[in-house]
């Protein structure tokens, strides 16, 4: 009897030892995950950096702050707002924040860039999905690692999650996530949730800012409809539709979508019926988000090739052109949303002359002979004043 209890005592011994070691290591990992700050050099054009707790005063020392960059011409002019990161599984689009800011000539006018929307979620992975937590982009002098977020703030910076979120203003009923969903929560509460003020600070940037087009950029599943497209708020429609008929013409495809009128805390709803903008967002294609992909892989972000979403296209069940043995690159998806953007003022420009802004970053034709790291500075031979962590 004696020995047997013994053995007992030793296989449990052993069991938690071998838990505890797990915890560890996976202990270690989330914290280098939360701690990691991504590294953008500015480019001469840079004028001012916020934080969004100016605008709401609540968020200031808290994981859902974020950096505000002012890139301004001293040229009297429109104002533009681009926001990357409000989904930061979905990297392209901070990536093409960043590469925007390091690139970035301002002629007339100004543009306000927030790479990090959700800075929150930007601290952990995508839970039960076997994400890799980094990416990297290669570069003359040497590689760059970025993260790979979630869609939904941190939990330990939003808690306790309601049963159901229940949207203000309009009391529409989501997902009880979507309370840590950037792009679920505007026109957002000053006295909100963690994210609910973060939405309500943006708005405060866009109406105190006085901007006049605001930009989301996004990716989204391969087998997704809403792909390769703009959507934009009635006022912005004219803008989005000319924009997206150009690029189809001469760069590559795009479509362009009507925002719902009944699908509330949206960017592309809330931004135009709470303040003055002209609200635009965009969608690349993303094969890492789809759901019948294989092993979720950096090569599968950075690359997107994966032969499972190639039968679905030969079956007709996606919503884009998808090649398995090219897939869509980091380059493609960046290259997309800046020439996206870019195109979108163009249009503004053509509509509102008083409005207008001259602006130059790297087009999709150069990312695409070039690649990403081309465009990314050597934060080592920069200046002190244009280098940020964040």
């Amino acid at each position: 009897m004696s020995e047997k209890l013994n053995n007992n005592i030793t296989v449990k011994l052993i069991c938690f030892i071998i838990a505890a070691i797990l915890a560890i290591v996976a202990g270690i990992q989330f914290y280098d995950h939360r701690t990691y700050k991504e590294t953008v050099v500015v480019s001469d054009s840079f004028t001012e950096k916020k934080m969004l707790s100016d605008y709401v005063p609540s968020l200031k020392n808290t994981m859902a702050d974020t950096p505000v960059f002012f890139f301004d011409s001293g040229v009297e002019g429109g104002t533009v707002l681009y926001l990357g990161g409000t989904h930061p599984y979905e990297p392209a689009a901070s990536l093409s924040a960043f590469v925007m800011m390091e690139n970035i000539n301002v002629e007339k006018g100004r543009v306000i860039i927030i790479p990090q929307a959700n800075r929150s979620a930007t601290t952990l992975g995508m839970l039960g999905n076997a994400y890799p937590q980094y990416y990297h982009v290669d570069t003359e002098w040497g590689s760059v690692k970025y993260k790979i977020g979630d869609r939904w703030a941190h939990p330990l910076d939003s808690w306790p999650d309601p049963f159901t979120y229940r949207h203000y203003p309009s009391g529409l009923q989501l997902t009880y996530q979507d309370l840590r969903n950037v792009n679920r929560c505007y026109p957002g509460r000053e006295d909100g949730a963690p994210i609910e003020r973060v939405c309500y600070a943006i708005m405060e940037i866009i109406r105190n800012e006085k901007v006049d087009l605001a930009i989301d950029s996004h990716e989204a599943a391969v087998m997704y409809p809403v792909v390769e497209t703009y959507v934009a708020h009635e006022r912005a429609l004219d803008i989005a539709m000319m924009a997206a008929m150009n690029l189809s013409a001469t760069k590559f495809y795009m479509k362009c979508e009507a925002s719902p009128t009944n699908l509330r805390g949206l960017s592309h709803r809330e931004w135009g019926d709470f303040s003055d903008t002209l609200a635009i967002l965009m969608e690349t294609p993303q094969p890492f988000t789809d759901w019948i992909v294989g092993p979720m892989t950096e090569e599968l972000q950075t690359i997107g090739a994966d032969e499972f979403l190639g039968t679905a296209m030969e079956h007709g069940l996606t919503y884009v052109e998808y090649d398995k043995n090219v897939g869509c690159p980091m380059k493609l998806r960046v290259g997309r949303h800046l020439s996206g953007a870019a195109e979108a003022i163009d249009w503004t420009n053509a509509s509102f002359p008083e409005k207008e802004v001259v602006v130059n970053w790297p087009s999709y034709e150069e990312l695409m002979e070039h690649d990403c790291g081309y465009f990314l500075h050597d934060p080592a031979k920069a200046d002190t004043d244009k280098i940020f962590e964040i």
